[in-house]
């Protein structure tokens, strides 16, 4: 019996990184910063317990785009 591992594919079902958001939106680091900031852009969360990298859940991000994702 094999155990099942979870490989990077899975988090890309699942997470996008900054650099995916800031392709996705045309905005800028500091401009998304502020709106997550202001609470009106989805914030980003630590996949790893105790991470320092921090991932968007691709389910809010593209609720956010349709302008259905509320904090």
């Amino acid at each position: 019996m094999t155990t099942p591992t979870m490989g990077a594919d899975t988090f890309c079902n699942y997470f996008l990184t900054w650099n995916d958001v800031l392709a996705i939106t045309h905005l800028s680091e500091s401009t998304i910063r502020r709106a997550i900031k202001k609470g009106t852009f989805p914030t980003p969360v630590s996949v790893i317990p105790e991470g320092r990298r921090k991932l968007f859940k691709k389910a809010d991000f593209y609720l956010w785009i349709e302008g259905r994702w509320s904090n």
